[in-house]
C-alpha cells in the first residue's frame, strides 16, 4: 500500500476544484469557484501564484495548448479565452467565447465540471443555483461541449454537472450529477455523440458517505470518484462495479481528483498510457474558428 502525503500548496479555499496537471510545465492549475480565482503551483520551485479573474464565479479554468499563458475558462454561464502570465495578481485578458443556458428562467444557473476529452473537446456542464436553505435546485442544468467554435448540447434536466472520464479502449464516457449518487456511463463515438446511458456505481446501494464529484481514470480503466461531504475517495472498477480501494481524507469536502508528478512518478497507478498529456490540452484554434 502507498503512502499517502499531505502537501499543502495554498492558503484555505472556499470550493476549491478542477485539477489539472500540467506534465510540460511540471504546474498544478485550480481554481476557487465562489471567489473567481485561479491558482498555480511550481512542482519545480514549490511556489504557488494566484490571480483573479472576474466577478462570478470560476468553474473551471485550463491551459491552451502551446502556451503558457493562454487558457479557456467557465466564468458565470460564459466560456471565456483568459491570457495569464501565471505570476500576476490579474489576469490580462479575458474574452467571451460563447454563452449557455441563456433562457431567461436559467439566468441564475452557471458552469460547473468541465474537462477535456481524448479530441480535444472541451465538456462542460452547468448546475441550477441554490435555494433559500442553500440546496441546490435541482432539474435546470444541461451538459455541453464545444468543439472548433460549435456549442453542443447533450443532456437536460441536470442537478448539478460534475465529473467527467474517458476510456478510449472501450470508447466510454463516465459522467457524475452530484445529485444523482450514482456514476454514469455512456457509449461515445469519435464525433464526441453520447448514447447508451447506463448506471455503472450506485453511492446507497454501495453505502458511501457523501455525494459523487470529481472523477478520474487510470491506466487500467478504474475510475477514482471524490465523495463530497463524505471525507474520502474511492476507487472502482466500472465494468462489475466493485470497490477496490477507499483513501479518507482529512477534510469532508473532497471535490477533484489528478494524477501527476515528474515523470508521473507521483502517480499510482500511472496516467493511461494511451492518452498523451496534450490531448487533454485544448486546441485554441479549432474552439475559436
Amino acid at each position: 500500500m502507498s503512502k499517502i502525503e499531505i502537501l499543502s500548496i495554498s492558503k484555505p479555499l472556499d470550493v476549491g476544484t478542477r485539477i489539472h496537471w500540467d506534465e510540460e510545465l511540471q504546474c498544478l492549475y485550480y481554481v476557487d469557484v465562489p471567489n473567481s480565482l485561479v491558482y498555480k503551483y511550481d512542482a519545480n520551485t514549490g511556489e504557488t501564484t494566484e490571480a483573479k479573474v472576474g466577478d462570478e464565479p470560476l468553474a473551471f479554468m485550463f491551459p491552451v495548448e502551446g502556451s503558457n499563458t493562454k487558457f479557456i475558462a467557465g466564468l458565470g454561464r460564459k466560456f471565456v479565452f483568459v491570457e495569464w502570465d501565471g505570476v500576476s495578481p490579474e489576469v490580462s485578458k479575458v474574452e467571451t467565447i460563447t454563452e449557455v443556458d441563456k433562457e431567461p428562467k436559467l439566468k441564475d444557473n452557471r458552469l460547473n465540471g468541465a474537462k477535456v476529452d481524448p479530441y480535444g473537446r472541451l465538456w462542460a456542464g452547468t448546475m441550477g443555483p441554490v435555494d433559500s436553505e442553500r440546496n441546490i435546485i435541482p432539474g435546470q442544468g444541461s451538459l455541453y461541449s464545444l468543439e472548433k467554435g460549435v456549442l453542443k448540447k447533450h443532456e437536460g434536466n441536470i442537478g448539478c454537472s460534475n465529473g467527467l472520464a474517458w476510456n478510449t479502449k472501450e470508447m466510454k464516457m463516465y459522467y457524475i450529477d452530484t445529485l444523482v449518487p450514482e456514476v454514469a456511463q455512456y457509449d461515445i463515438s469519435e464525433t464526441g455523440t453520447i448514447s447508451n446511458k447506463t448506471r455503472v456505481f450506485d453511492f446507497k446501494e454501495n453505502k458511501i458517505t457523501g455525494l459523487p464529484d470529481g472523477l478520474e481514470i487510470d491506466s487500467n480503466g478504474a475510475l477514482w470518484v471524490c465523495c463530497i461531504h463524505g471525507s474520502h475517495i474511492i476507487k472502482f472498477d466500472p465494468k462489475n462495479g466493485n470497490i477496490l480501494r477507499k483513501i479518507k481524507l482529512p477534510t469532508p469536502q473532497v471535490t477533484s481528483v489528478t494524477f501527476g508528478g515528474k515523470n508521473w512518478t507521483k502517480c499510482m497507478p500511472p496516467p493511461q498510457e494511451y492518452l498523451s498529456t496534450e490531448q487533454y490540452q485544448i486546441h485554441l484554434l479549432e474552439l475559436l474558428t
